[in-house]
């Protein structure tokens, strides 16, 4: 049977949470991207150590399902690969406003830009950045990969005050699907601060790790 496909225009509405109100303490400003089957408002608790002059917003991909089979645990995911550039249309669009939702609640102008992606989430957030090219004081990618299609100039907005951390633990079963060693050099080759680091664990945000991690880099 043949069959055609259009697309209609809709206005919706999608979630993101956050810890606190910012306020003219606010120093950092953090914008986190969870990992498949994963949901903003359980994510954010691996950041609890953050303190109060910490705003952390977490922001959540915009397809949910059901993870058991008993319909009671859900999810959200980023992107399939169905429909895969209307999807990235919508996000670059979702993840634009929710920032600028945020940095218009901040009465400091003068707060620290920090963005964290997880699995799934990296090259969600990465294809907003270079389309977007915002000021970035920090950028943790965790376990995530880096989209086939950008080079290093694609990241050259970086300023060279610009933090970018790569993490991964050492027993994390998806770094088969990672090519390592190339996305540590592409890393490298960056026009900014960089820095790689690996602990002891699989495919998880490890919170002595992470904290080591914000604590080395002047982040915490």
């Amino acid at each position: 049977m043949e069959y055609q496909e259009e697309w209609v225009k809709l206005q919706v509405e999608a979630p993101f949470v956050f810890n606190h109100e910012a306020t003219k303490e606010t120093e950092h400003v953090w914008f986190l991207f969870h990992g498949y089957g994963q949901l903003a408002e359980h994510f954010i608790r691996r950041f609890d150590i953050l303190q109060e002059h910490h705003h952390v917003v977490a922001l959540q991909g915009l397809s949910r399902f059901y993870l058991d089979d008993k319909y009671e645990k859900i999810g959200a995911s980023w992107m399939t690969r169905m429909h895969r550039e209307k999807d990235i249309i919508h996000q670059k669009k979702y993840i634009e406003e929710v920032v600028q939702n945020r940095l218009l609640s901040i009465p400091s102008f003068d707060v620290k830009r920090n963005y964290f992606a997880f699995s799934q989430g990296g090259a969600t957030l990465l294809r907003w950045l270079v389309d977007a090219q915002p000021e970035v004081n920090a950028l943790i990618l965790w376990a995530a990969d880096i989209p086939k299609e950008f080079t290093v100039e694609d990241f050259d907005f970086l300023s060279p005050d610009s933090k970018v951390i790569y993490v991964i633990g050492d027993n994390d079963p998806f770094r088969s699907f990672i090519e390592i060693e190339k996305l540590k050099d592409f890393i490298k080759q960056l026009k900014c601060e960089t820095d790689i680091v690996t602990f002891r664990g699989g495919h998880s945000v490890n919170r002595p790790t992470l904290k080591t991690v914000l604590k080395n880099h002047q982040l915490f």
